[in-house]
């Protein structure tokens, strides 16, 4: 029975990470990706002092870029804002204390559709990373220079030193490898890497709420010579275990858990019915009569009966041991005798049926009668 608890036991609490190994990734979150109806896409360029620091207006997405790092030994991440400005053509210059922004208008004919889902997940290593499922699906000839790019910021975010900015891009990926032709969709996998997030200062399992991410295409139709602009835009927060949760996620862990406690205590109820149920023997040599054994039995929650007994040589019963039957909790005493009497320890068992519980054998160990002075009574032994 305790070995039967314990197996049962430890494939409960090991069965979900077993399924869970299943899949290359474990996935701590997901939500499906909505198109933005915002307005506008703002990029900000903020000074190096901070003076300048415009909040998004009410239904705009912001990009707020840092690129001052190497100047101010912030801890904020400036590669991508460098990258940025450069590929936009945006000169910076450190001595001014006024913001550059670049603004992208909602386009009012949409050229894209994008879709999937957005994932916290992580590896064997359990370093959590996001991970972009889209299908991507371009509803006329697009320019073979679109770019989506996928973008994580951090709604407030603060360095080393107590600068604060709010919609602070701490990571931001292109992606090219996708089909521009009018309605060939393509699937891809975008990832921002354990690594990258560790760099840029995101640690999504310490913090896993206050982040949002955007997904942005960037391009023009096929037969159009102009500059590249917004083609289409996702953007919410990214979900959080606590945040994105659903209803079997929720209830799967507590489910198993309650049917751990259940089997557990039926398990834990049944060895102590069962040791309520097994009857107590005891013997003692007979101090009246030579070579006898008083036999104490004292039944427990359950009949029992006495079906056999066995003793080991040299020692031989003298006629048959008597075969007893008794109610739950009945005390009585039998008496064994043997042939002869040795200089040595004496052990027989008792073999017996309990009612709903079978057969079971009882083990009785008598010193040698030259030590009954000493020790009248046995050692039992289940």
């Amino acid at each position: 029975m305790r070995w039967l608890f314990v197996v049962v036991l430890a494939a409960l609490l090991f069965l979900p990470g077993s399924a869970a190994n299943e899949n290359p990734w474990a996935i701590h979150a997901e939500d499906e990706v909505q198109p933005s109806s915002a307005d506008e896409l703002r990029e900000v360029y903020v000074p190096t002092s901070l003076e300048d620091t415009p909040v998004p207006p009410e239904n705009h997405v912001q990009w707020t870029w840092w690129s001052w790092s190497e100047e101010t030994g912030s801890s904020w991440p400036d590669d991508d804002a460098l990258y940025r400005a450069s590929n936009r053509n945006i000169s910076l210059n450190a001595s001014t204390n006024e913001a550059t922004t670049e603004s992208h208008q909602h386009p009012s004919l949409n050229l894209v559709e994008v879709s999937g889902l957005v994932k916290v997940v992580s590896a064997e290593d359990r370093a959590r990373m996001v991970a972009f499922d889209l299908e991507l699906t371009p509803l006329q000839n697009l320019s073979n220079h679109t770019i989506l790019y996928v973008v994580l910021t951090e709604d407030l975010a603060f360095d080393q030193h107590q600068r604060q900015l709010q919609h602070l891009v701490r990571e931001m990926r292109p992606e090219v490898g996708f089909s521009v032709k009018a309605n060939n969709s393509t699937s891809f996998v975008s990832m921002l890497p354990a690594d990258h997030l560790e760099a840029a200062g995101v640690d999504l399992e310490g913090q896993p709420t206050g982040w949002s991410y955007t997904i942005a295409v960037f391009g023009s139709e096929d037969d159009e010579s102009t500059e590249s602009r917004l083609l289409w835009m996702a953007h919410g927060e990214l979900p959080s275990p606590s945040q994105h949760i659903s209803a079997n996620q929720a209830w799967t862990p507590l489910l198993l858990t309650a049917i751990t406690a259940v089997i557990a205590v039926s398990l834990i109820t049944a060895i102590r019915q069962r040791q309520e149920a097994i009857p107590r023997l005891r013997a003692a040599w007979s101090t009246e009569d030579q070579g006898a054994v008083h036999v104490h039995l004292h039944a427990g929650s359950l009949p029992f009966r006495i079906t056999s007994w066995e003793v080991i040589a040299p020692w031989q019963f003298k006629g048959r041991p008597p075969r007893l039957q008794l109610n739950a909790e009945e005390k009585r005493k039998a008496q064994v005798e043997f042939k002869d009497q040795y200089d040595e320890d004496c052990h027989f068992e008792v073999a017996i049926e309990i009612e709903d519980f079978g057969a079971w054998k009882q083990h009785l160990w008598l010193r040698a009668p030259s030590d009954v002075s000493t020790e009248k009574f046995t050692k039992e032994d289940e």
